[in-house]
């Protein structure tokens, strides 16, 4: 039976630029597998007959040739299956996941899939960023990994401050997918060097102190005269609640229901890690409560309207979408309400919890108890947090041992 090779594109699926993937079909016994190339391209572009990328594209000549470097390696593939007399499309694709994972972008999509599949939404949405850059940078979806050593780190590193303009932390963000597809190569015995021993970039730019909001600047947001309802009175409220009840995180603010309050205690999964915690409300969470008991009566309802309580959200990766677009327009009215306060600085949601941090060592609580306050699983993450609060409790620390 023959077997046939050929090329198309494949124009059901188009990217958000336009361009289409272009496959490789294999056919035998009127049997088909489909192997992408990682190469796409716009369908002007795209010679059907020929099946070859049009004079008029710009790197046609490039794309052409790793398609046919695509071609050959897949029909001596074949023919090696053939001598040993296991032409079966399954040997065939078995045969082709050992060759193809030597690619970046097929192994960095496997990756992607495991964060999503373990419903870490914020870890695959960066990957995915990683991703989309190398791809721009590439001009096709095609890196072997062997490719990737110190020196094509350089340069990848380079275009992300001349062209997208990054700083060092955002870099370094980048180049933690890269860092997962090396160490998988490695593992799997793609590649024997690792690139980053001789790599000296991405580096993250050593850690100032974080945004803390002192006890007087919380009152003062406290005390500011929002109209009732508005989106900034919702965002005062949520942070204000956030700080009081030990720095929870915006997710869990989203996700908090009346079902979460009972008999005096505030209790819920936190979505981040799934740890339980329940504690006893203190006067200033009740107070918070107090502006929207109306919605009391109705557990499944959300505390704060920042999600629809009329909808069901069982699509856990659409749940953290919403969550990530509502915490923006959050934290740009937190940046107004800042500015309505008078204080230097603009701040985030996630200040709440550096500022309960701050506070609470200030008052006594130590490194095991913030631990627990925090809900943190390792108490290394604590000590972090301790790392970065405000120098002045050293000096209170060190008066309070030797005097002053």
């Amino acid at each position: 039976m023959v077997t046939r090779f050929h090329f198309y594109l494949r124009t059901d699926r188009k990217k958000k630029n336009g361009e289409c993937n272009i496959y490789l079909r294999v056919t035998h016994n009127r049997k088909h597998a489909y192997i992408s190339t990682g190469i796409s391209v716009l369908p002007k572009y795209w010679n059907d007959r020929s099946e070859s990328i049009r004079k008029s594209h710009s790197n046609n000549k490039a794309l052409n040739g790793l398609l046919t470097s695509k071609r050959e390696e897949v029909e001596n593939i074949y023919e090696d299956l053939e001598k040993s007399g296991t032409t079966s499309l399954k040997a065939f694709k078995n045969r082709l996941t050992g060759v193809y994972k030597t690619n970046f972008f097929d192994l960095a999509d496997d990756i992607v899939s495991e964060l999503k599949s373990a419903g870490k939404f914020y870890p695959s949405k960066n990957a995915n960023v990683t991703i989309n850059k190398l791809e721009e940078f590439e001009g096709n979806r095609f890196l072997p990994v062997k490719q990737m050593d110190a020196d094509y780190l350089e340069r990848f590193e380079k275009y992300l401050i001349l062209e997208h303009k990054n700083g060092s932390n955002t870099i370094s963000k980048n180049f933690e997918l890269i860092r997962k597809v090396i160490k998988q190569a490695l593992k799997d015995k793609i590649i024997t060097v690792d690139p980053f021993t001789t790599f000296d970039g991405a580096k993250r730019k050593a850690s100032g102190q974080k945004l803390k909001l002192s006890m007087e600047q919380i009152q003062k947001i406290a005390k500011l005269g929002l109209s009732e309802g508005t989106a900034l009175w919702h965002a005062r409220n949520a942070f204000l609640f956030s700080f009081y009840s030990g720095g929870i995180r915006f997710g869990d603010i989203c996700c908090l229901k009346w079902k979460n309050v009972r008999e005096g205690r505030l209790s819920y999964a936190m979505n981040k890690n799934g740890k339980y915690f329940s504690t006893v409300m203190n006067d200033y969470q009740k107070e918070i409560l107090l502006r929207y008991s109306s919605k009391e009566e109705y557990p499944e309802h959300y505390i704060f309207p920042f999600l629809n309580s009329h909808k069901k959200y069982e699509d856990d990766m659409a749940l953290r979408r919403q969550i990530s677009s509502k915490n923006y327009i959050v934290n740009k009215n937190l940046a107004k309400i800042a500015k309505q306060a008078e204080l230097d600085d603009t701040f985030s949601f996630h200040v709440s919890r550096h500022s309960f941090a701050q506070h609470a060592v200030e008052t006594g609580l130590d490194v095991y108890e913030l631990m627990q306050t925090l809900r943190h699983t390792k108490i290394e993450t604590t000590q972090k947090y301790l790392k970065s609060l405000d120098e002045g409790l050293a000096d209170k620390a060190m008066s309070k041992v030797f005097g002053s």
